[in-house]
């Protein structure tokens, strides 16, 4: 097995500049000698140790991520997305799934700081208490959902009323006066923000009206969840749907209670994940940039010149189909 040592003679150089190539520092290295050892490295199938290089750069070269639940198109997009530019940075991506489980959850709040994790991406049931825990420890996080007025943390997101208030002006738009909306939790992040928006659009349009279930963000909850609307004799006649995981519950709900979509009733997802396009029919939804997310939130976490919390925004798509009667 190849050493630093044999590095360095391949090279032409110090054991110490080929610590400098790859731990970037403590001191600069020109770029024709970073060259000359990172040819070298390949040539010898050379791989730094990973403790050693962690002790002497105060990192563990590894980022968590915690999320509600794996399964879920969205997050299991990111994780992917993640994985890929945490690699690019040299980092092992670890992940924490709560299953909704708030024990759980704080399990691998614990787990992350005992593994001394460089950063975490947090999507957090309990919100505020994660991101003290974190604080305390000296982990830095990035949390991709809004928080409670008054928690320090840089978050990265759509801005959710916005999102929602234009894909409920958009079902608005089609004449549908009687809505359905399928929340997350009530109070699991964004579920709040949802609701604003929609009420915003409900407010330009007086005749229009909504009624609301919250529901445990999983398809099949969804489907229970909404049921019962389709048993009335008048069920609303668009349902709005937090996460595009919802949506595919309330679709298979309708083909269940022999309504047709979107001919009887309008369904709008929310994430625009790439299920979406293989539904029947495909289901409109708003869409998330998933992979600007990852990419951002890995480069906020690893630059250590960043030390104030800030929130920062990303785009949003609304994309119809035929789903929504487009």
């Amino acid at each position: 097995m190849a050493t630093a040592r044999d590095v360095a003679e391949r090279a032409g150089t110090s054991t110490a500049v080929v610590s400098y190539v790859f731990n970037n520092g403590p001191r600069p290295v020109s770029a024709d000698t970073r060259r000359r050892v990172l040819e070298a490295a390949a040539e010898l199938d050379y791989r730094p140790n990973i403790l050693a290089r962690a002790l002497s750069a105060g990192r563990t070269y590894s980022l968590g991520l915690l999320i509600p639940q794996i399964r879920n198109p969205y997050f299991a997009t990111l994780a992917e997305h993640l994985e890929n530019f945490a690699r690019q940075h040299d980092h092992l991506l670890l992940i924490g799934d709560s299953a909704g489980d708030p024990e759980q959850e704080s399990a691998h709040i614990g787990s992350f700081i005992e593994r001394k994790v460089d950063g975490v991406v947090l999507v957090s049931l309990l919100v505020e208490p994660a991101i003290q825990r974190f604080a305390a420890a000296g982990v830095p996080v990035v949390a991709l959902h809004p928080v409670p007025e008054g928690v320090t943390v840089s978050t990265l997101s759509i801005d959710y009323v916005a999102a929602a208030e234009a894909s409920t002006d958009h079902l608005l738009s089609h004449g549908y006066r009687t809505l359905g909306v399928v929340t997350g939790p009530e109070d699991s992040p964004g579920t709040s923000e949802h609701r604003r928006g929609i009420e915003r659009a409900l407010d330009k349009h007086p005749r229009a009206s909504a009624r609301y279930v919250a529901s445990p963000v999983s398809r099949f909850a969804a489907r229970d969840a909404v049921q019962p609307w389709f048993k009335q004799k008048r069920p609303p006649r668009a349902i709005y749907c937090s996460t595009d995981e919802q949506a595919f519950g309330v679709l298979f709900a309708a083909w269940e209670a022999g309504l047709r979509v979107p001919e009887d009733v309008a369904v709008m997802g929310f994430d625009g994940t790439s299920e979406c396009t293989v539904t029947v029919p495909p289901l409109a939804s708003v869409r998330q940039p998933i992979e600007e997310t990852a990419r951002s939130a890995v480069e906020l976490l690893l630059d250590r010149t960043n030390t104030q919390a800030a929130r920062h925004v990303l785009d949003y798509a609304l994309v119809p189909s035929t789903s929504c009667g487009c």
